[in-house]
């Protein structure tokens, strides 16, 4: 191996001293920013009650103990078109300063790569990710008290499938499955949560969840659970999850080639990332630093995790760096795999899903 010649060796070590006190500085001015900060806020994307509201309050309850100055983290509610109110909330009138973290919807940066984020006023790759809480597969679940028990059944069976809306992800998804799998699932609208499909199962006005995180199941819909009251029929992800060993994963369901990489692309863009935080576009790097810092450091939290195991929230953290990539990786799909999804969701140019 060549060595370094000493004029190179000279002006590597200079740069180094020069970015060193920098770098210091940065993250000295930083510390100061936040230990100016009485408040942060939490701008969560859903309504009160379910997962994301649950996960998000989680963090704020916590993050703060963990960034200089310990701030008091607020959490406000802006819940609307599936995440979208509160996404153009931080982007257009929340301060872009490092003072507000948001819970982006994981199927964001699916929608931009099919051009169908045009309510979103913004770029999803411009939010500052900051971590999430782990990767956990979507399930397609059906109510005990349906006639289906197993995926083949609802091939040949018509199930209702509760939703928020026809543009929800459930709804999106159990047009996939119908598409692809060739299930017979019909989704009956106007639920504004999974709170409300689940009482609504309860109640006979509809038979499952379309699409659903295995880890939210576990949280929202715990006593069912445990009580053998909730049935899966396919599971989301790149590989099984432990507790669902034999539930079929979408991926080995593929029959082509070109099946199995839209599977995996449907994967990637909704499992992969689990429950992504992130702050406002335009933050100095040195405090997204600091909070990517905190977020990591709130996971080892041992107060955090107790609070997150009594919540049966799952915690498998992935660091802000890796969803930042995971984002631009989504939005960077190829353009065949990109136009299948399109057809299939039968999605007209310049249409906007959200």
């Amino acid at each position: 191996m060549k060595r370094m010649s000493t004029a190179a060796f000279g002006w590597v070590a200079a740069l180094g001293l020069l970015w060193a006190p920098t770098a210091q500085s940065a993250e000295k001015d930083a510390a100061v920013f936040y230990k100016g900060l009485r408040n942060m806020k939490m701008i969560i994307s859903s309504a009160p009650g379910g997962s994301y509201d649950t996960y998000a309050r989680l963090l704020a309850r916590h993050i703060g103990n963990h960034v200089p100055g310990q701030p008091t983290v607020i959490s406000i509610n802006v819940p609307g078109a599936s995440g979208i109110k509160a996404a153009n909330y931080v982007i257009q009138q929340a301060p872009h300063d490092g003072s507000i973290l948001t819970n982006p919807r994981q199927n964001f940066p699916m929608y931009q790569a099919l051009d169908n984020l045009k309510r979103m006023k913004g770029d999803v790759r411009d939010f500052h990710w900051i971590g999430s809480y782990s990767a956990t597969n979507r399930a397609l679940a059906v109510y005990y008290k349906s006639p289906v028990k197993t995926l083949e059944q609802a091939k040949t069976t018509e199930v209702l499938i509760g939703a928020a809306s026809p543009k929800s992800f459930g709804a999106l998804m159990s047009r996939i499955y119908n598409e692809f799998l060739g299930t017979k699932l019909k989704v009956v609208t106007g639920y504004g949560g999974i709170a409300r499909v689940k009482l609504a199962m309860q109640r006979g006005e509809v038979e499952g969840l379309g699409s659903n995180g295995w880890a939210d199941l576990q949280s929202d819909f715990g006593d069912l659970l445990r009580e053998n009251q909730l049935n899966i029929l396919v599971q989301v992800g790149l590989e099984k999850e432990p507790d669902l060993p034999k539930v079929p994963l979408l991926i080995d369901l593929a029959t082509s080639p070109q099946e199995r990489a839209v599977f995996e692309f449907i994967a990637k863009s909704t499992t992969s990332m689990g429950k992504p935080f992130a702050t406002s576009p335009g933050v100095p790097a040195d405090r997204v630093a600091l909070l990517r810092g905190a977020f990591d450091n709130t996971m080892k939290d041992p107060g955090f995790l107790k609070d997150a195991n009594r919540q049966h929230v799952q915690i498998r953290p992935i660091p802000g760096a890796v969803v930042q990539q995971m984002v631009a990786d989504v939005i960077a799909a190829p353009k065949a795999v990109t136009s299948r999804m399109k057809k299939v969701l039968k999605i007209k140019r310049g249409q906007a899903i959200q």
